[in-house]
C-alpha cells in the first residue's frame, strides 16, 4: 500500500524469508561461516539453533542460494512430528523418489541407490530439516543411519538440522551421543544489538531503494530495538506497521513517539513481544557452541541430567470420590512468594470440593521470602501441611542440578497424584521435569507466558508447557500462545489470575500505609504530599547491568521524586548488590524512602493507597492491574523521557474458582487411570 508512495520498489519489511534481504549481522555472519564450512565439509550434520524469528530459515536460504546446483542437489523437509517411517518416505519425496509402497528395507535401498548415482556423476546430497525440534530420538536416529551411506570414503548424504532451542535438548541427551559425534559444526543465533538493529533497518530499506522518506529519528531506530529486542521478525513486523502509519498520516519523519505509539498497538495486539503469531524462526546471541546463551545451556544441561519421560498414557474414565480420597496427595509447588500466594488461593478454593486426594505444599526456595507470606496464609485460613527445601544456587543450571536431587526423592516417597506448578523459574522446571520422568500428571498454572525477549524464563516456561498435561493461562495472551503452538483446546483453558484473587483478598485486611512505613521506622512524610507517592519495587533482575545502568534507573526515579515521592520497598538481594556497587537508592532530600521487603499483606496495604507503581515483573504489574493503581515499568525509565503511567485493565478476580472448576473435572477423569510414581509407556 506504501511502497508507491515512498516510491520503494519493493515492500522492505516483508515476514516470509527471503536472502536478498540477508544481513549480515555478527551473529548471522559467524553462523553462515559455520554453515560454509559445513559444506566444504561435505559429511556429517550441522545444527543451527534459534528462537522464533532470530531468521534460521533466512540464513539456510541464503546459504542455498551460493550453492553451486551442478554439484549439489539440495532437498528440503519440515519437520512436523514426523515418525521415523514418514521421515524416511519425506525423505524420498524431497529428492524426487516416489516411495509408493515400499516397506522400509525397499525404501532404505532405494534412497541408497539414489544417492549412489548422484556420487558417479560428481554430484552429492544435502537435506535439510527445518523445525527439527519436533523429531523425535527414532526420527533422528533414521537420519543417522542414512549419514552412515558411503562409497569408498566418501559420505552419500550430509543433512542440516535447524530448529528451536528445545533441538538442542534432545540432542544433548544421553542417547544420542553417537548422533552427537556426527555433528561437525553447530551454532545458535541470536538477537541483534541497537547499533545492529538500525544498520539492519537501514540495509532493507537501501535494497528497495529508500532515499531517506521517510527520515529516521535516531531516537525512533533506539525505540524499534526496545520493542523488538534485536530480533529480526519483529523488527519487520514493527517496521511495516511504521511506514504505513507514515503513509496514512502523510508524515515524512517517523519519531520516537510514533514508534511508541504503533509499538504499543502491536504489543496489545499479538500479546507479550515474546510471541509473534506470525513466527517460525527467532533470537539469542548467534555463535557457535563455546559462546551458547544461558537459556540454551541450561537446557542441555537438563537434558543430560534427566532423560525425558515416556508417554503418559491417560484413560478417561470417572472415579469414586472414595478412590479420588485414597490416591496419593497433589503436591502444589511453589518457587517464590508470588507463586506462593497463587497456590493460597487455588487450596483456599478446594476447601469447598469433596472428593479430592490430600493437598500438601512444597515450597522450594529460601526460608526467609516464603515467611513473608505467613500473615498471608493464615488470613486466607489455608491449613495445609507444607514442606520446605531450601535451595538457593547462584546459577541457573546449579540451582535446576540441586532441585532435581532434592525432589526426585520426594516425589517417590510420596507417590502423588499430581504435581501442580506455577510460573516459570528454573525451580518449576526443575519440579516438571521429574513428574514428566516419573510419568506423573502435570498441571502448569500461568502456562503460555512468554517474555518480552529471549530469556531463560521463556525457554522455561515453554518447555513446561509441553510437559504439562493440563495447562491453565492466567491471561488471554498466555492461552492465545498455547493455541498457536499447537495445544489443544481440552488441555488449554484460560482461567485468570490467582495472584490478582490474593491481592484482592490481602487488601481486605491490610493495615494503612501510614503504619506499615511506621512499623518500619520510615518517615511518613512521603504519604502526605500533595501529588500523593509512588511505590518503587524492582527485583534484582532489572539490576543486572551495568554501574552506569543501574546509576541511570536510580538517576531517573530520582528525577521521578522530584514531582512524586517515592517509597522503594527493597528487597535483600537488590540491597547488597546497590552496595556492592557503591549505589544508594536513597536520596539527599528524603523524597526517596527506602523500607526492607514487606509481607504480602504489607505490599498490598502499601500499594493501596499509592499513585502509581514502578515495578520490573509481571507480578507487579498484576498487583497493580488488581488494585487500580497505575503502572510503569522498570525499564521504560533508563531509556527515555518518564511517560505518565497507564492504567491497566482490572482483571475480574473471579480465578481461583475457575482453576479449582477445571482441576476437579480433569483429576474425576483421570485418578486411577495410572498407578500414582509409575511411568508408563
Amino acid at each position: 500500500m506504501y511502497e508507491s508512495h515512498f516510491n520503494f520498489t519493493a515492500a522492505p519489511f516483508g515476514l516470509n524469508p527471503d536472502p536478498d534481504f540477508y544481513f549480515g549481522s555478527r551473529g548471522h555472519s559467524s553462523a553462515l561461516s559455520y554453515l560454509q564450512f559445513g559444506v566444504y565439509q561435505a559429511e556429517g550434520f550441522v545444527v543451527v539453533t534459534g528462537e522464533i524469528g532470530a531468521g534460521k530459515t533466512t540464513l539456510v536460504r541464503t546459504l542455498l542460494s551460493e550453492l553451486d546446483k551442478d554439484k549439489i542437489v539440495a532437498a528440503q523437509i519440515v519437520s512436523t512430528q514426523l515418525e521415523a517411517g514418514d521421515l524416511l518416505r519425506s525423505v524420498a519425496l524431497s529428492f524426487g523418489i516416489a516411495p509408493k509402497s515400499l516397506s522400509k528395507p525397499e525404501l532404505i535401498a532405494t534412497i541408497e541407490a539414489f544417492l549412489t548415482s548422484l556420487v558417479t556423476e560428481n554430484r552429492r546430497a544435502l537435506l535439510i530439516v527445518d523445525e527439527a525440534q519436533n523429531l523425535n530420538r527414532e526420527a533422528v536416529e533414521e537420519l543417522r543411519m542414512l549419514s552412515n551411506f558411503q562409497l569408498g570414503n566418501r559420505a552419500l548424504l550430509q543433512s542440516f538440522l535447524v530448529g528451536q532451542p528445545e533441538l538442542r535438548v534432545l540432542l544433548t541427551s544421553k542417547p544420542m551421543e553417537q548422533f552427537r559425534q556426527r555433528v561437525i559444526a553447530s551454532c545458535h543465533l541470536g538477537p541483534m544489538d541497537m547499533q545492529e538493529s538500525q544498520a539492519y533497518v537501514e540495509h532493507r530499506l537501501h535494497q528497495v531503494g529508500w532515499k531517506d522518506h521517510p527520515v529516521f529519528s535516531p531516537e525512533a531506530f533506539e525505540r524499534i530495538h526496545h520493542f523488538t529486542s534485536g530480533i529480526p521478525r519483529r523488527v519487520n513486523l514493527l517496521c511495516n506497521r511504521l511506514l504505513l502509519a507514515a503513509y496514512l498520516g502523510s508524515l515524512t519523519r517517523i519519531d520516537a513517539a510514533l514508534v511508541d505509539t504503533v509499538g504499543d498497538e502491536v504489543r496489545s495486539e499479538v500479546g507479550n513481544a515474546g510471541s509473534d503469531p506470525t513466527a517460525n524462526d527467532s533470537p539469542t546471541v548467534a555463535s557457535p557452541d563455546a559462546a551458547e546463551s544461558p537459556a540454551a545451556a541450561s537446557a542441555a544441561a537438563l537434558a543430560s541430567a534427566v532423560p525425558a519421560a515416556p508417554r503418559l498414557l491417560v484413560v478417561a474414565k470417572s472415579q469414586s470420590a472414595t478412590s479420588a480420597s485414597s490416591a496419593g496427595p497433589l503436591l502444589c509447588v511453589a518457587a517464590n512468594r508470588f507463586d506462593d500466594a497463587k497456590m493460597a488461593m487455588l487450596l483456599r478454593a478446594l476447601k469447598s470440593r469433596h472428593g479430592l486426594p490430600p493437598q500438601l505444599r512444597i515450597r522450594i526456595g529460601e526460608d526467609g521470602d516464603f515467611a513473608l507470606n505467613d500473615a498471608f496464609f493464615r488470613r486466607s485460613e489455608v491449613d495445609v501441611p507444607v514442606l520446605d527445601v531450601d535451595v538457593c544456587e547462584p546459577t541457573p543450571t546449579a540451582q535446576i542440578a540441586e532441585v532435581l536431587k532434592r525432589f526426585t526423592p520426594m516425589v517417590d516417597k510420596l507417590r502423588p497424584s499430581a504435581v501442580i506448578v506455577a510460573g516459570s523459574s528454573d525451580s518449576m522446571l526443575a519440579c516438571s521435569l521429574v513428574a514428566r520422568k516419573k510419568g506423573l500428571r502435570l498441571i502448569h498454572l500461568d502456562a503460555g507466558r512468554r517474555a518480552a525477549s529471549s530469556s531463560l524464563d521463556d525457554v522455561n516456561s515453554v518447555l513446561s508447557d509441553r510437559m504439562a498435561d493440563l495447562l491453565l493461562a492466567s491471561d488471554t495472551s498466555g492461552y492465545l500462545n498455547l493455541i498457536r503452538e499447537g495445544v489443544s483446546e481440552s488441555r488449554a483453558h484460560l482461567t485468570g489470575s490467582l495472584l490478582v484473587d490474593a491481592v484482592r483478598l490481602a487488601a481486605q485486611g491490610a493495615r494503612p500505609a501510614e503504619q506499615i512505613l511506621m512499623h518500619h521506622g520510615a518517615a511518613v512524610s512521603q504519604l502526605k504530599d500533595s501529588a500523593g507517592y509512588g511505590v518503587v519495587a524492582i527485583e534484582s533482575a532489572a539490576l543486572g547491568g551495568t554501574r552506569q545502568l543501574i546509576a541511570e534507573l536510580i538517576d531517573r526515579l530520582r528525577e521521578m521524586a522530584r514531582n512524586t515521592p517515592l517509597v522503594w520497598v527493597m528487597g535483600a538481594a537488590v540491597g547488597r548488590r546497590l552496595e556492592a556497587m557503591g549505589l544508594s537508592a536513597a536520596g539527599a532530600d528524603g523524597r526517596i524512602a527506602v523500607v526492607p521487603a514487606l509481607d504480602f499483606e504489607a505490599m498490598v496495604g502499601l500499594l493501596k493507597s499509592a499513585s502509581f507503581l514502578v515495578t520490573d515483573s509481571q507480578e507487579g504489574r498484576l498487583q497493580a492491574a488488581a488494585l487500580q493503581v497505575r503502572c510503569l515499568m522498570a525499564e521504560r525509565l533508563a531509556d527515555g523521557p518518564i511517560d505518565k503511567p497507564a492504567a491497566l485493565k482490572q482483571p475480574d478476580g473471579e480465578a481461583a474458582q475457575r482453576v479449582a472448576e477445571h482441576l476437579v473435572q480433569w483429576l474425576a477423569s483421570k485418578v486411577g487411570s495410572v498407578r500414582p510414581g509409575a511411568a508408563v509407556a
